[in-house]
Parts: C-alpha cells; sequence; structure tokens
C-alpha cells in the first residue's frame, strides 16, 4: 500500500492506494512546518489515520506548502514516520507536485494559486533554477492567491473605499474590525483566514467592484511572476489550486493580455500525482 499526499496551507488531500488496484481518499487540515509543530502534524495525522492498518503502508509521498528547505522536509518526515513506522518517506515541495501533476514529462511554467502563490520553471524531469525568489508568503508574497483576494477586500473594507451594498453584504455576514484584527494579529492561520473571503469574492463576483479586485489580483501575479520568465510565451503556463479553478475565467482573460499561453488549470493535482507514482515505481 502507498499513500499520496498533497498539502497546501488549508486543506491536505491523501490518497491511500492498495495493490488490489483499490484506493481511498481522506481529507485533512493542511500541514505547513513554517506554522506547524512537528508533534502537531504527527498528533493529527495519526488521528486522521487511526482507522488504517499503518503498518502495511510500505511508502508514503508527501508535497506541501513550506516543505522548501531540508529542515522543514525533516520535520515533516519524522513526524509522518512515527505515524507510518513501516514506510519510506518521501517530502517534496507542493511546487513540485503542480509541476508534475500539470507538465508532466513536458517543459513548462507550474503556478499555484490556492490559499497561497507560488510558480516555478519545470523542465519536464525538475524545476529549473531562477534568479527570483517566489513562494513568499502571505506577508511578502502570494500575489495572485486567495489570501491577496481576501486582504484586499479586508483592506477595502476598512478604508471604506467599496461599494455601500459590498460593505452591507459583508456586516450582514458579521465582520467588524474587532474581530479582523483578532484573526489576523491574534491567531494562528492569518492566511487562511484572508483566504476565506474567496467564497465570498466569488458567490458576488458579478459585482464590477469584484470583477476590477479579482483582475487586479491576477494582473499582479502574472506581471510579478510569470513575465519575469524569459521565454514565458515560448512553453505553456499551467495552475494548480482552488482560486485558479473556480476564476479561470477570469485568469485567462488577465493572460491573454500578456500573451501567456495557458494550457491546463486543475483544483487539485492529487489524482495525477497517484498515477505518475504508480507509473514510476
Amino acid at each position: 500500500m502507498i499513500i499520496v499526499a498533497d498539502s497546501g496551507s488549508s486543506k491536505c488531500d491523501w490518497i491511500v492506494y492498495n495493490n488490489k488496484d483499490e484506493q481511498q481518499t481522506i481529507q485533512t487540515i493542511g500541514f505547513n512546518p513554517w506554522h506547524h509543530s512537528e508533534a502537531f502534524i504527527q498528533e493529527h495525522v495519526a488521528a486522521a489515520f487511526s482507522n488504517f492498518s499503518v503498518n502495511e503502508i510500505e511508502a508514503v509521498y508527501f508535497y506541501g506548502s513550506g516543505s522548501s528547505t531540508d529542515e522543514r522536509k525533516l520535520m515533516v518526515k519524522n513526524a509522518l514516520q512515527n505515524v507510518f513506522t513501516s514506510a519510506a518517506i518521501s517530502v517534496s515541495h507542493d511546487l513540485e507536485a503542480s509541476a508534475i501533476a500539470t507538465c508532466g514529462n513536458k517543459e513548462g511554467l507550474a503556478c499555484i494559486l490556492g490559499t497561497g502563490s507560488n510558480i516555478c520553471h519545470w523542465s519536464g524531469t525538475s524545476i529549473v533554477q531562477h534568479d527570483a525568489f517566489f513562494g513568499l508568503g502571505y506577508i511578502l508574497g502570494d500575489e495572485g492567491s486567495g489570501c491577496a483576494m481576501g486582504k484586499q477586500l479586508i483592506r477595502d473594507f476598512l478604508y471604506c473605499k467599496m461599494p455601500e451594498e459590498i460593505s452591507l453584504q459583508l456586516i450582514k455576514l458579521g465582520l467588524n474590525k474587532d474581530e479582523i484584527i483578532n484573526k489576523v494579529y491574534t491567531q494562528k492561520g492569518a492566511n487562511v483566514y484572508l483566504a476565506s473571503f474567496t467564497h465570498f469574492i466569488y458567490e458576488n463576483k458579478n459585482h464590477s467592484y469584484l470583477q476590477n479586485l479579482i483582475n487586479q489580483t491576477f494582473d499582479e501575479f502574472i506581471k510579478s511572476h510569470v513575465l519575469t520568465f524569459s521565454n514565458y510565451t515560448e512553453i505553456p503556463c499551467n495552475f494548480v489550486g482552488s482560486v485558479a479553478y473556480i476564476f479561470q475565467e477570469e485568469l485567462k482573460q488577465v493572460a491573454d493580455k500578456y500573451k501567456v499561453r495557458i494550457e491546463t488549470i486543475i483544483k487539485q493535482p492529487i489524482d495525477n500525482l497517484l498515477n505518475y507514482h504508480l507509473n514510476n515505481k
């Protein structure tokens, strides 16, 4: 039996696959070693798999947001090893997962637009080094992400820079300054909280104010990230993530403006990752 996992900051998708072509999918909270301790990850994974015969798991392939350095990967690996004691554990960055899931063995740009954002140039076998540093998180980066959209929405709400009808809708939902400050500055998971407002944006996206917010968010991602690759007009640009998926019409419109050729947009890479590992045992 093997397990393939893809974790963002908000949620983690898991597929448990046995040798009889049977699989089971579960979902947990997302695990990010920059925000969660080794003990926290171990505790929640153990609880999620308490009804499984974990000793029968032969390999775990984990792709996660924040698993970008050897130190952070080791944190996740140790947590998983303490749960799946008989398994070979592999931990990689979620950016590699997006590249494998969308590009496969072809060259292309692979982008993540979910709670956070990231981008890489995939050679067909590995990530090509880039001069700029992307994936800086929600304070310094995450352009184009759900967090970026939510941050702009909340900023406009507090600065009274949005149409009154949108502001009133948010007030009816219970939004107020004290709640925002508490969620953003005194509790963990501020990025997830801010990204949660993409649901409101999507449900009301026909409003011109929100259309403009969405387009500006994607415009910033394209200009700050995609256009920094010298060959961006020559290779396809692919996207993974809930934000790219639900706002794909708006994303394609912005990409067209810059002659960026989008080839693939998928909500989550987990199924493609499983196929990849089954075909590369």
